[in-house]
């Protein structure tokens, strides 16, 4: 339960302020798009005013020429190619339109005769149509042209085409519309070529195309406003500004926004994952150390018991072994009866013999002020080994010795060859039938790791957490006192045990002993609190 709570409450954190990064991310990218928008919008407005401003300042000059034609001003020099623009593509059009298409031609006097003069096709008036043919006919032209001047302000054009003449006249108003409609053209295209501008349209009052630039991009702003013109009243202006730099800024604004999302996500699982598992080993540790505590408070208050128990009993069994050895001397039965005399004698004392050793290992693992020596681990484990051998070559198991024999540890040796005595035992009597027992050593830092594996049954993980409680065993005929007291002889100096197992794997136990006892430290310290004084 605690530790669900510890990983919801990181979680629940996270989720909340990843929701709301989330939120504030989509609001400041939704603030960046109005912003973009409005810049996008004045850009447009200021664009429509200029152009406002160059179409009444341009037909301005036009409208001038016409009342004061003497009046020649830069305005005025800017004005007159237009009617040369307009002659050109008046021909481009003429030229490009078949004989039976006439009629679709968006001028108001047209007329096309042969070239006896005969009108095939006539549209309004053309005056002087003979007269225009026969000086295109003598000359031998494809072309005549009149440009509009003071007598005559109309626009006149004669043109040749295989066996027709196509003649083409454009009054002083028609002209004049032209003229304007030239100006704005200009206008556009010039202010076209600003950076972003993709298309600049001018409709007149029925909604139509008056002029413009025709652009296809889907990815624009369109900006439509009246074009509040003195000389084109009900005009309509339309700006296209490419949506392209803006719509890059908000990708890049998302992308990076998405990447954030995805740091804080993955940083977020990732942490939460690694709280789970500080707080898994946590409770882990605290869970181990209260076990620890727990054999430990056992240890030493049976060991106390034992202390007191061994030599409270060690005296009388010491009696009773050489009162039963001078019985045996001394007080012989008959003949008929001593074998049977000797053989119960030798009974007795040697199960006060067995007894005298349970008590002396209850004292053996009491003894912590033996004096403490530099031993080859090696060197232990051979002779434990050696000591077992027979009884482990009985059952058909081997004990396979692969220490370094470099390793030496500081301990108090017949209690750390007692507590080896017992887990080799342990195995031994674990395996029961034919197998094997390995040896070897790992140095770590400031260690050294001792592992012992056999190809016993192995252990329950139930088994794994008692095994080192006194008066715990599996074993029909053990007393569960071995393993306890390997554990409190190796705890005595500094060290631990491990047990690591799988049921039907073999068990393998890990002795870790400290390459300097703890007892070195204290001594150090102590000298250097005697050095101090």
């Amino acid at each position: 339960m605690i530790g669900k709570r510890t990983v919801f409450f990181p979680l629940l954190l996270f989720v909340i302020f990843f929701i709301l990064i989330a939120i504030t991310g989509s609001f400041q990218i939704a603030i960046t798009r109005g912003n973009i928008e409005e810049l996008l919008r004045g850009e447009g407005e200021i664009l429509a005013k200029s152009i406002q401003r160059q179409i009444d300042i341009n037909i301005e000059y036009l409208d001038l020429l016409d009342r004061s034609p003497s009046v020649i001003t830069p305005g005025f020099l800017n004005v007159m190619p237009y009617d040369e623009a307009i002659a050109e593509d008046i021909y481009a059009l003429a030229t490009q339109t078949s004989p039976d298409q006439i009629a679709q031609l968006p001028f108001n006097n047209v007329e096309l005769v042969d070239l006896t003069g005969r009108r095939i096709f006539s549209k309004g008036g053309i005056p002087e149509t003979n007269k225009l043919l026969s000086e295109l006919l003598d000359k031998n032209e494809q072309t005549l042209i009149r440009m509009p001047s003071r007598e005559d302000v109309s626009l006149l054009m004669g043109i040749r085409m295989d066996r027709t003449v196509l003649f083409l006249s454009l009054p002083e108003k028609e002209l004049e519309g032209m003229r304007k409609r030239y100006i704005v053209k200009t206008i556009l295209e010039n202010e076209a070529k600003g950076l972003n501008i993709v298309g600049i349209n001018v409709y007149d009052q029925s909604g139509r195309v008056y002029t413009g630039l025709m652009e296809n991009n889907k990815d624009v702003f369109t900006l439509a406003k009246p074009l509040d013109s003195r000389y084109l009243k009900g005009y309509t202006l339309e700006i296209l500004i490419s949506r392209q730099l803006a719509s890059d800024v908000l990708r890049r604004t998302s992308s990076s926004f998405v990447l954030l999302l995805l740091f804080l996500l993955l940083g977020g699982a990732a942490g939460i994952y690694v709280i789970f598992r500080l707080e898994r080993r946590h409770t882990d540790k605290l869970t181990e150390m209260e076990r620890e505590m727990e054999v430990k408070e056992r240890l030493v208050s049976l060991g106390k018991l034992a202390s007191g128990m061994a030599h409270e009993i060690k005296n009388p069994l010491n009696a009773m072994s050489m009162s039963i050895q001078r019985l045996k001397r001394e007080f012989v039965p008959a003949v008929e009866k001593k074998e049977d005399y000797d053989r119960f004698c030798d009974i007795v004392r040697s199960e006060l013999l067995r007894v005298n050793r349970i008590v002396e290992e209850f004292l053996l693992s009491t003894k912590t002020r033996a004096p403490m020596e530099e031993v080859g681990i090696y060197l232990i484990l051979d002779e434990v080994g050696t000591i077992l051998g027979e009884k482990a070559r009985s059952k058909g198991i081997e004990i396979i010795n692969r220490a370094d024999p470099s390793r030496t540890v500081v301990c108090q040796k017949e209690r750390i060859k007692q507590a080896f005595h017992n887990l080799l035992l342990n195995s031994i009597e674990a395996i029961g039938g034919p197998g094997s027992i390995k040896l070897w050593t790992e140095t770590g830092h400031q260690t050294l790791r001792v592992h012992l594996k056999d190809t016993g049954p192995g252990l329950k993980k139930q088994e794994m957490l008692r095994i080192f409680e006194y008066y715990y065993t599996t074993k029909d005929k053990g007393m569960g006192l071995g393993l306890p007291i390997s554990y409190m002889i190796i705890k005595d100096h500094g060290g631990d045990i491990q047990v690591m197992s799988e049921e039907g794997k073999g068990a393998h136990f890990v002795v870790v002993l400290p390459l300097k006892p703890q007892g070195d430290k204290k001594d150090e310290q102590d000298g250097h609190t005697d050095r101090r004084r």
